[in-house]
């Protein structure tokens, strides 16, 4: 139960990292990178919740 919430909180720091990086920078590479943490936030947390419901 433990490495599930672990990966819920990382999917949601990676998630804030990324829509932060993605809205506010104004360098394009930069934006893809955000964009790219957005996606794989995405996916941690599915994995995560999937198995955890709070």
């Amino acid at each position: 139960m433990g490495k599930y919430k672990l990966a819920a909180l990382v999917g949601i720091i990676i998630m804030g990292i990324g829509s932060f990086m993605a809205c506010l920078c104004s360098v394009p590479a930069l934006i893809m990178t955000g964009n790219i943490l957005l996606i794989v936030s995405l996916f941690v947390m599915t994995y995560a919740f999937s198995s955890w419901q709070p």
